[in-house]
């Protein structure tokens, strides 16, 4: 039963990551015109499902299988770059400062060029562990954009009423532990497979938490940016 060895690797968090991702792509779905800015999750969860049934496919498929091989590299790649796309965009709708809103612009241009050149310094190799780890690095400024925004700015509403807090306090998380996990992966030996389980976690949550941004009331854009518009 393939299916269910698929399910349980990494201590069956596998298994729980598709089952968490299920849920809020079905949650995300039902509550889709509730908030504008939110349009774009389900469709980001959508592509989390694709890339684990990829996944799959490579499980059960013959070792050494070069189209099947191919096909998780490139849909590797292309859920790093859509993935680094999806957030910054959430992240940007919700930054009013005109300079603030160029430096996250800026982080990526500079992102995909840095994507660019890496790929074609390894060309005809692919490294899509360097690419991995830049998209998450690339994360980091936006996210601290917005919480140097949300802390210096005089909105007293709660953080627990903001849509936006939830859903970049996911972001934020599940960066800075998947950079710190591909960074010391190599070196943790019998608890590399642990440290992918723990990855698997930490998507759970951020698939948990967009659940909770859904739940709160929509949050209007930024005062400074409706002006500008």
């Amino acid at each position: 039963m393939k299916v269910f060895e698929f399910l349980a690797q990494h201590n069956y968090c596998e298994g729980l990551l598709l089952f968490t991702a299920l849920i809020a792509f079905v949650f995300s779905w039902r509550h889709y015109d509730r908030n504008r800015a939110f349009r774009i999750i389900p469709y980001y969860i959508g592509a989390c499902l694709l890339l684990e049934t990829v996944g799959f496919i490579s499980y059960v498929s013959p070792r050494g299988d070069r189209f099947v091989s191919s096909l998780e590299l490139i849909s590797t790649i292309a859920f790093t770059i859509f993935e680094f796309c999806v957030f910054s965009l959430l992240i940007l709708h919700y930054i009013a400062g005109a300079a603030r809103r160029l430096a996250i612009k800026l982080n990526a241009v500079l992102f995909f060029m840095g994507e660019i050149f890496l790929y074609l310094r390894a060309f005809p190799r692919i490294p899509i562990l360097r690419m991995c780890q830049l998209e998450l690095i690339a994360l980091v400024p936006p996210c601290m954009i917005y919480f140097y925004e949300l802390f210096t700015s005089m909105d007293t509403k709660a953080l627990k009423d903001r849509p936006s807090f939830w859903l970049v306090t996911g972001i934020i998380c599940l960066g800075v532990f998947s950079l710190t996990s591909m960074l010391t992966f190599m070196y943790m030996g019998q608890f590399g497979d642990g440290a992918y389980a723990l990855g698997n976690l930490f998507y759970c949550i951020l698939f948990v938490l967009f659940m909770r941004a859904y739940k709160c009331n929509p949050q209007e854009a930024p005062a400074g940016l409706l002006a500008d518009h």
